[in-house]
């Protein structure tokens, strides 16, 4: 009898854990993790607040999102992604952040993200691509 309660234990805690997972990818706007696995700066900045706090590698500062947009371009050229393979998302519904390893044809690249707002709306305040 005691086996069978810790069996139901696990498959409910199974459960509710997938169930949060699920609610809080959704919460990540779609097409967000498309635009940065393709390395398409142009729809990655669709994603962008007016205002980004960017961090690639050493180099940190506050952009405009035409900026950050060129800023990601030059960095797509030079690190063409493979995959971007998730780590954690979390985060409350209206600020998911995103744990992330970005692998690109010359060299593997921790990727985090915050965003504001929910569901599509939410728009990325803080990226950062550092190496690995």
């Amino acid at each position: 009898m005691r086996f069978f309660k810790y069996i139901l234990l696990v498959i409910a805690i199974q459960v509710l854990s997938t169930n949060v997972f699920a609610q809080q990818e959704q919460d990540l706007p779609k097409g967000l993790v498309t635009s940065f696995q393709q390395g398409n700066s142009i729809s990655l900045a669709n994603f962008f607040s007016d205002r980004i706090e960017l961090k690639i590698q050493d180099k940190e500062a506050i952009y405009s999102r035409s900026q950050a947009k060129q800023i990601m371009a030059k960095f797509f050229e030079k690190y063409k992604p493979k995959s971007l393979k998730k780590k954690h998302i979390g985060g409350k519904p209206d600020s998911p952040y995103f744990i992330g390893t970005l692998m690109t044809d010359n060299g593997n690249f921790r990727t985090t993200f915050l965003l504001k707002g929910s569901g599509n709306k939410a728009l990325i305040h803080r990226l950062s691509i550092e190496t690995e």
